[in-house]
């Protein structure tokens, strides 16, 4: 893909331009030292890329703490008397850019939306009204949903030898959910497996695992029913941090890609992605 040209020099036309052409400066290609990468046999993909990709994310969310405030006072932790558990149901759709910046480097970058549609099991536990008497227990569920928008950037670096390929990817995301603060998210993740062909389509298949940097503090703030309002502060992040799983890619055409992955933490938890992507 040409990202550039040659200019004739000022004063003259190419055509007058005394110079042989192949003393002209050269176009400027991506990605770089692909004609390297291509007399050791290497195919490269089209440098760039643009895709659609949907995420949905299912998980068990560990609440470390939850402090509460009213009327300007300083949230004050009330982890002593409840104690709280959350499952998230998370959709994800984004439109994904990438380049591949060398035969081993790509960078992309995301923008999208998100829904979060969850269920936190609150357990109350305070001291009995009477000395001696029975601690009073309360259990109720609370539903919430959530929507806003993320982006991102992140990079891949990739190596292969013979149909054995390996890629190391990392993500850094922000998400706004309406919180005081926006959510951070840091996802590093490595890719190892098979690079070839089914029929004469370019195929791919691969074993990965990701480690979920997810954890973050939800501020905000919220009116009280009896009158004023509630500052609240939640520390929380993902109960099992880590997930494994399979995915694969296959290219219908040199421009037309399709790519799915599967993920689980073994504790209940999973997630699925798919997206196709055209190259040029």
């Amino acid at each position: 893909m040409y990202l550039g040209g040659t200019v004739a020099a000022r004063g003259q036309s190419a055509a007058s331009d005394p110079e042989s052409p192949t003393d002209q400066p050269k176009p400027l290609r991506l990605p770089f030292l692909a004609d390297e990468a291509r007399k050791r046999g290497v195919e490269l993909p089209l440098p760039f890329g643009v895709g659609l990709v949907y995420f949905f994310l299912h998980r068990d969310i560990e609440i470390r703490d939850l402090r509460v405030g009213r009327n300007g006072a300083p949230p004050t932790s009330v982890s002593q008397f409840a104690q709280l558990a959350s499952v998230a149901n998370v959709n994800n759709l984004n439109l994904r850019m990438d380049v591949w910046i060398f035969p081993f480097l790509n960078v992309h970058a995301i923008v999208g939306g998100i829904w979060n549609r969850s269920t936190t099991n609150v357990e109350v536990t305070l001291p009995p009204i009477t000395a001696g008497g029975e601690p009073r227990q309360f259990f109720f569920a609370v539903p919430t949903e959530l929507s806003g928008s993320v982006g991102g950037l992140g990079l891949t670096l990739a190596a292969g030898f013979g149909s054995f390929f390996a890629a190391a990817d990392l993500n850094a995301a922000r998400a706004d959910m309406g919180f005081s603060d926006r959510y951070k998210t840091f996802l590093p993740s490595l890719r190892v497996g098979w690079n070839g062909r089914l029929g004469s389509h370019p195929a791919r298949a691969w074993l990965n695992g990701t480690y979920w940097d997810t954890t973050a503090v939800a501020k905000g703030t919220v009116a009280d029913p009896d009158g004023g309002t509630l500052s609240f502060e939640v520390d929380q992040g993902p109960l099992h941090p880590f997930m494994y799983g399979v995915g694969f890619s296959y290219g219908f055409s040199r421009r037309v890609e399709f790519v799915a992955d599967f993920a689980t933490d073994f504790h209940g938890g999973w997630s699925v992605a798919a997206a196709p992507i055209f190259r040029f």
